[in-house]
């Protein structure tokens, strides 16, 4: 009933007005459109930065965890187990510089001052 109403009152609406009314009509239901894709947008940003937070926790411990076990391994390191992988022990009184030689000169040396 209601709906052969309206039916009947769009009929007598003149061309012109019936080509303002479908316009405004299809331009509300294109902002409706992106308004939920707009939304859809946040919705899923929000929840990809709750992952990424998450995973920033995750990666946080787990350079943690390393540098724990970085420092345990650093205060394992005494002069006799340097000394048992070929380390040696320099005096301080002599300074040591290694450097490559020119192009022409491929080799390693040792310039003692």
């Amino acid at each position: 009933m209601v709906a052969q109403v309206i039916k009947k009152q769009i009929e007598k609406i003149e061309y012109r007005e019936k080509k303002i009314f479908w316009t405004l009509f299809s331009v509300f239901v294109f902002f409706l459109v992106l308004y939920g894709v707009l939304v859809n947008k946040a919705i899923m940003n929000a929840v990809a930065q709750q992952n990424l937070e998450k995973n920033i926790a995750s990666l946080n411990s787990a350079v943690d965890a390393m540098d724990f076990q970085y420092l345990n391994m650093e205060n394992n390191i005494t002069m006799d187990t340097a000394s048992a992988d070929g380390f040696v022990s320099l005096s301080l009184s002599q300074d040591k510089f290694a450097f490559i030689g020119g192009a022409q000169d491929n080799a390693l040396s040792v310039n003692e001052n």
